[in-house]
């Protein structure tokens, strides 16, 4: 009988416990659940678009390819721009509309349209979607920054911060713009930082980078040999 009293004693614990729990744990399992089906379906979606990010990126190499020596017509330039642009516009947060604004900017570059091709690049330094990407376009937009003479934004785009391994060909860089300037005392400071900073890999950077320390100087040593001169021939 005690027995029987138990069990019943129990179920009705669990009536009570239904009562005051039952709903929250409805709730929680549906959220569970509506949880898991939602990160599921983001995945999906995640999936979906990058499948068709990379088949958009196929067709837009195929509309850029061309022999080599030979301009793409106007059609494959067309398609091509057509196809960057969708790119970016649909899938920004993926390398394939990186890649595709940095296509943009080579093509605004050789066309002779340095503001669009820095606003390209700026797109892509924006979202820094790759950090060796970006730092390669860092590198790229300081170039155009340069020739569009915006020497200060310039030397901004290619500061030492986070350059990791870029921090030889960033420096080379300041360097270029420094001379620029018409600074050659710290475009040579920039120049050996260069040269002190570059890695194994890199080694195929020394000589031009001497050559451009060389360069900087030859009026030094050019201007020790005619007082050399000057000197003798006062003595003679």
């Amino acid at each position: 009988m005690s027995v029987h009293l138990t069990e019943e004693e129990q179920i009705e614990s669990m009536k009570r416990w239904w009562a005051e729990n039952g709903k929250s744990t409805i709730i929680g399992v549906v959220l569970a659940i509506g949880g898991y089906l939602g990160w599921e379906g983001w995945q999906d979606k995640q999936r979906s678009d990058a499948e068709a990010a990379s088949v958009m990126y196929q067709n837009l190499s195929e509309a850029m390819a061309v022999q080599p020596g030979q301009a793409m017509d106007e059609e494959k330039v067309t398609t091509a721009n057509h196809l960057a642009d969708e790119l970016k516009t649909s899938y920004a947060s993926s390398l394939y509309a990186s890649q595709a604004a940095l296509f943009k900017a080579k093509m605004a570059v050789e066309n002779g349209k340095l503001e669009e091709a820095a606003a390209e690049l700026e797109w892509v330094v924006d979202r820094n979607v790759d950090p060796a990407l970006t730092l390669l376009t860092r590198s790229r937009l300081a170039r155009v920054q340069m020739d569009l003479e915006l020497y200060d934004d310039a030397l901004k785009t290619v500061a030492d911060q986070d350059s990791g391994s870029f921090k030889a060909m960033f420096a080379e860089i300041r360097g270029d713009i420094l001379l620029a300037q018409g600074d050659a005392s710290k475009a040579r400071a920039a120049y050996q930082m260069a040269l002190d900073a570059l890695l194994e890999d890199q080694a195929d950077r020394r000589p031009l980078l001497e050559m451009k320390l060389n360069d900087l100087r030859l009026p030094a040593a050019s201007g020790s040999s005619q007082e050399s001169t000057a000197d003798a021939g006062d003595n003679s």
